[in-house]
C-alpha cells in the first residue's frame, strides 16, 4: 500500500498537489505493484491530485477513498499533528491524504471487498 504525499501549502510547486518525492518512488522507484491511496479531495486540488495520481496507474492499482468525517476524526486527535513545521490548520490536504490511506489499511485488514485483496479474517 502507497501513501502520497500531498500538499496545498508548500511555496515550492513541485511540492503542491502530490509531491515529486512520492511521484518519483512510486512511478520509477518501486518495485512491486502497490495500492495507491488517492484521497478523494474536493476542487482543484483533488481534480489535480486524481490527474498527477493517474499516471501510477501503469504501474499501480489507484484506489481512491473518501475524506469525509476524516477531517473531524484528525481535529479530534490528541496528538499534535505536524508536517514541515505546519499543523493541520496550515496543510489540511497532507493530513487527509495520511488518514485516507489508514482508512484503505483499516478496510484492507477488515478483508472488506472493493478496497483490494482481502485479507483473511482474524480468528474469533
Amino acid at each position: 500500500m502507497a501513501c502520497l504525499r500531498v500538499s496545498q501549502a508548500d511555496p515550492r510547486e513541485r511540492h503542491r498537489g502530490i509531491s515529486h518525492h512520492s511521484l518519483t518512488a512510486y512511478g520509477r522507484v518501486a518495485l512491486a505493484r502497490a495500492d495507491v491511496v488517492v484521497p478523494g479531495l474536493p476542487g482543484p486540488l483533488g481534480t489535480q491530485v486524481a490527474a498527477e495520481a493517474a499516471e501510477l496507474g501503469q504501474r499501480h492499482a489507484i484506489i481512491t477513498v473518501p475524506v469525509d468525517g476524516l477531517e473531524a476524526a484528525l481535529r479530534a486527535s490528541p496528538a499534535r499533528l505536524s508536517t514541515m513545521g505546519r499543523g493541520l490548520a496550515e496543510d489540511l490536504a497532507y493530513f487527509l491524504a495520511a488518514a485516507a490511506a489508514g482508512r484503505h489499511a483499516s478496510r484492507l485488514l477488515r478483508g472488506e471487498t472493493g478496497a483490494g485483496p482481502a485479507l483473511p479474517a482474524d480468528p474469533p
